[in-house]
């Protein structure tokens, strides 16, 4: 009888943990999404490149447009980033507010240069809206 309940047991255990595993490909398809940011919003950055330079590490970050299907190229092809704010492993910039940036996505490139030489790091896509998402306007 022990055996029985122990089976079971690890049959409801099975169960359980496949509609969990159902579910782990659906996130993992949601980190793949390109997260939508405006002109003049203040993005963080954290990446390697970051994480091991010093206070006194000239950062810089560069938005080169990585059209997606669909999209117009426009006639620029990058775009530095402004108001750094240097943080302990990160960097905060904003959005630069450039009419061809509208309704683009962008590939951000972060480069750090020191007395020690220079590192850069890719850290992904966003893609900037020509106009307030919907999710983001208040009601």
């Amino acid at each position: 009888m022990r055996n029985v309940v122990t089976l079971l047991a690890g049959f409801a255990a099975l169960i359980l943990s496949g509609s969990a595993f159902a579910a782990a490909p659906a996130a993992a398809a949601d980190t793949s999404t390109v997260p939508t940011v405006l002109p003049g919003d203040d993005i963080a950055i954290a990446c390697d490149a970051l994480s091991k330079s010093d206070a006194n590490s000239d950062v810089r970050v560069v938005l080169t447009i990585s059209a997606m299907p669909g999209e117009t190229k426009p006639g620029i092809k990058r775009v530095m980033a402004t108001n750094e704010e240097i943080m302990k492993g990160a960097v905060r910039v904003r959005v630069p507010t450039v009419s061809e940036l509208g309704d683009q996505t962008v590939n951000l490139n972060v480069y750090v240069v020191d007395d020690k030489g220079s590192k850069s790091c890719d850290a992904g896509h966003v893609k900037i809206a020509d106009q307030v998402p919907l999710a983001r306007k208040k009601s």
